[in-house]
């Protein structure tokens, strides 16, 4: 190996070590505990909203943000827990912001999405103070979240799921991209989506469940399932508690319009039947939406993997920062990685494209020869040096 080559190597070797010592730090938000006004609560009393936000020190200038929303069964869960599958979105040049919203103990539905789209336009209200990109802001959610997300994504411009939350009303809630984690989609079918196996551990439509009390007919002889046989029943308050379901049923919002959505959910799932996604991506995908459903073997309600993080990240990456030529391994941005790639794409081209099948061989070529080779070398060293 030449001497040029092994400095290389142990540049590329440091590099890589920096990157996953900065993994491992603790993230504190940059903005800890951000108002976002007071909304009603069911019982007559108020709530205050809040958000933390952690800013990506990765890059400067106008950033996208990211919008991670908990889950719960729409009853649990806080704002101040943001899980490192979303933290490493920072170490990608992205914001990230953790979505605080009311219960369903507290506010039933729509309350949950009124104040989601309220951090939305609090962020587009506030691009100066959070170095935001407005045109470039996403959401990922997991369960109960995962269906907020997808409501999030699909219900634009449906006054009904708008609220007032945070106010800012002339801003838009209008998201670019979004991650659906086995969230819900039809409260109606979650029971008749159930397969054996693997079984489900929740009857959704007693009134237990935890779709029953997101809707308030939760009480005794009430439930989903009944909701459900009386879904014509004109006498109240069955015509209001339906209409409720039909809105917080992401498959029923589907349009061409729509912004990205990945859906990933574990075929083992016993809580939200893997076919709740299969519905959503049925009613996306002819409106002509890009949509990608992801299953996953083996899992089941909960942690999908480190994998199935790394390509959500990946999907928000590349839908929220604009490809430099100097990118080689298409993660949004030029760093220490890209110089490792550039020289297996020059060394080896069939390993670089095993490993990164998504990415375009091409990408190396600077002089316009449809070749990667030597004398793309300076090309390449002035994307990196100004990328």
């Amino acid at each position: 190996m030449s001497d040029l080559r092994l400095r290389i190597t142990a540049a590329i070797v440091y590099l890589g070590a920096i990157g996953s010592i900065a993994h491992a730090q603790p993230v504190t938000p940059t903005f800890n505990d951000v108002s976002l006004g007071i909304v009603a609560l069911d019982d007559g009393t108020t709530y205050e909203l809040h958000t933390d936000i952690y800013l990506s020190s990765v890059a400067t200038g106008p950033r996208p943000i990211v919008i991670w929303i908990h889950g719960g069964g729409w009853s649990s869960g806080s704002y101040q827990t943001l899980p490192l599958r979303a933290r490493r979105l920072l170490d990608r040049g992205i914001h990230v912001a953790a979505a605080d919203y009311r219960l369903s103990w507290q506010a039933i539905f729509p309350a949950q999405i009124h104040d989601v789209k309220g951090l939305v336009r609090h962020l587009r209200a506030n691009t100066a103070t959070y170095q935001i990109d407005p045109d470039r802001i996403g959401a990922w959610g997991s369960s109960a979240g995962g269906h907020l997300t997808a409501l999030l994504a699909n219900s634009g411009g449906v006054v009904e799921l708008e609220g007032a939350s945070g106010g800012n009303a002339v801003f838009s809630s209008r998201i670019q991209v979004g991650v659906d984690y086995f969230g819900p989609t039809n409260l109606f079918t979650m029971d008749a989506d159930a397969t054996d196996p693997p079984g489900s551990s929740i009857n959704h439509d007693a009134p237990n469940s935890p779709e029953s009390r997101l809707v308030g007919f939760n009480g005794q002889g009430e439930g989903i399932g009944n909701l459900h046989d009386n879904i014509d029943n004109p006498s109240p308050p069955y015509p209001e508690k339906v209409n409720l379901v039909l809105l917080a049923n992401t498959d029923s919002h589907a349009t061409a319009d729509d912004p990205p959505l990945l859906i990933a959910h574990g075929l083992n799932d016993t809580s939200v039947p893997f076919n709740q996604s299969v519905r959503l991506f049925d009613a996306l995908d002819p409106a002509g939406v890009d949509v990608r459903l992801l299953p996953i073997p083996g899992a089941g309600h909960g942690d999908l993997g480190n994998a199935t993080d790394e390509i959500a990240r990946e999907y928000l990456v590349r839908r929220l920062i604009p490809r430099m030529p100097a990118d080689m391994n298409c993660d949004g941005q030029v760093d220490g990685a890209d110089l490792q790639v550039f020289v297996l794409v020059l060394t080896q081209p069939d390993g670089y494209t095993t490993a990164f099948p998504t990415c375009n061989v091409t990408n190396g070529d600077f002089t316009g020869d449809f070749e990667v080779d030597g004398a793309d070398i300076a090309g390449f060293i002035q994307h990196f040096l100004a990328p």
